[in-house]
């Protein structure tokens, strides 16, 4: 018995051998022809933009051309299906939102196709968007409390905007709602500038959205700043305290951007992006660019980017179906 158990550790030990080595293999043969990065929105939005700036960054290192694929549409599910479904090679990959909308998919897309956790390899978080809760001028709140206060004594008459039904700053405005303990209408918008604009004119009362959104606005005195929606402050709101510290609890509704491969593809190759991203993320000339389009440079680990999810998709499912949320399965 022992002389069996003895060959067998020694068969397990050589197997592992041989399988380091051929990891080891594939990493240093791995990129030999371009990188597809799909982004599931279109060009010029803030997702696209960190994605260009990381990459192109990342094909100088590598030496390979690493190819930006804009695939918008069904708040991001056709461009996360197609990748899931893509040979784990490391020559697909994806960028997405693992704090937003790739857990809150889960939910509100019930037919789909695949499942984040199940059909995507984490790589690394590449940054972070803040969001702010802003109000109309015409609405008599300067804190957080006052704004609370307010919505307690006239329920149902106040309204948030958001970018579409289902969308984050939907989910993100009913998460804040019931944090709150109010009652408030949403109001979906097709376009930002209407949003905006609804905003200023005081046509909607309240709005939760990443900060470059309408950091010109509130810097022009156009609508008022009341709290960052996020763990800690923004350089770009000074003096603006956060959700938590005005006294309602945890509340954090940055956006985050994150790459992801096909489940299954070798460690050896998602450890060597990793590396990659990280070395780009080091990069001052990057680390400006970024923050120029408004993301705060930030490096996550896989096991921090599985952690996020895990938390989240169970967190969206409670929100999206106590406010009965429901859009068209794609």
């Amino acid at each position: 018995m022992r002389r069996k158990i003895i060959g067998w550790w020694k068969r397990a030990a050589t197997t592992a051998a041989i399988l380091c080595i051929a990891q080891g293999a594939v990493a240093q043969e791995f990129p030999n022809k371009n990188i597809r990065v799909v982004v599931p929105f279109a060009a010029a939005g803030v997702t696209d933009i960190v994605a260009r700036i990381i990459f192109d960054r990342v094909s100088q290192s590598l030496g390979q051309t690493v190819i930006i694929d804009n695939r918008p549409g069904a708040g991001g599910t056709i461009a996360v299906d197609q990748v899931a479904h893509a040979a784990p090679d490391g020559y697909t990959l994806i960028m997405a939102d693992p704090s937003g909308s790739l857990p809150a998919n889960v939910t509100l897309y019930p037919k789909l196709s695949f499942h984040p956790v199940r059909d995507l390899e984490p790589i690394a978080i590449l940054g972070t968007t803040g969001a702010v809760l802003l109000v109309a001028n015409n609405v008599p709140a300067n804190s957080v409390q006052e704004l609370v206060r307010l919505a307690k004594s006239k329920p149902g008459e106040l309204t948030f905007a958001s970018t579409g039904n289902g969308t984050p700053g939907h989910l993100n405005g009913e998460l804040f709602a019931r944090l709150a303990g109010i009652k408030a209408v949403h109001v979906p918008y097709r376009v930002v500038s209407q949003a905006t604009t609804d905003l200023i004119t005081g046509r909607i009362s309240f709005w939760i959205a990443p900060i470059p959104t309408n950091l010109q606005q509130v810097r022009a005195g156009q609508v008022r700043a009341l709290a960052v929606a996020g763990e800690s402050g923004s350089r770009d709101l000074p003096g603006i305290p956060t959700i938590q510290e005005s006294g309602l609890g945890e509340y954090d509704a940055s956006t985050t951007y994150a790459i992801f491969a096909p489940a299954g593809t070798p460690k050896a190759i998602i450890e060597k992006l990793h590396v990659e991203i990280k070395r780009a993320l080091d990069d001052e000339v990057v680390q400006q660019k970024m923050r120029a389009a408004g993301v705060e440079p930030k490096i996550g680990s896989p096991g921090e980017l599985k952690t996020l999810l895990a938390a989240k998709i169970p967190q969206w499912a409670d929100v999206i179906k106590s406010a009965d949320i429901k859009i068209d399965q794609p």
